[in-house]
């Protein structure tokens, strides 16, 4: 199973909506989070670029337009859990954080680690 946690509007280059990640960078490039707010999200993206794997077509500008899943398994649930501060910055700003989950990768797998896959949806 792989989930993806993401926001009700959607990226124009990718066309799928934008992920968690992404939905909170732009509340804080908006300016729309408090002082406190915007320092527990560098704290967690930090936190996240130091345990999460970067997959390697971001580096790359993500010319292949790949989103990411996590995987449902032990590994990813603690990635998961670290994600509670940006589920209460969504929720204190009211912006929908909607979580989907197929049991079937939704693309073409162009990257895995023990955590996540990046897929490639068809066109």
């Amino acid at each position: 199973m792989y989930i993806r946690f993401h926001g009700n509007y959607s990226s124009p280059y990718t066309n799928q909506p934008y992920g968690i990640f992404v939905v909170i960078f732009h509340l804080q490039r908006d300016g729309k989070l408090s002082d406190e707010d915007s320092k527990l999200y560098d704290e967690t993206v930090d936190w996240f670029e130091e345990h999460l794997p970067n997959p390697p077509y971001y580096d790359e500008g993500n010319t292949i337009r790949a989103v990411t899943w996590f995987k449902e398994n032990n590994h990813s649930s603690i990635m998961i859990k670290k994600l509670t501060a940006f589920f209460n910055i969504a929720r204190k700003y009211n912006v929908e954080i909607i979580k989907s989950v197929v049991h079937e990768p939704p693309g073409e797998i162009v990257y895995e680690d023990e955590y996540q896959i990046g897929v490639v949806m068809a066109t």
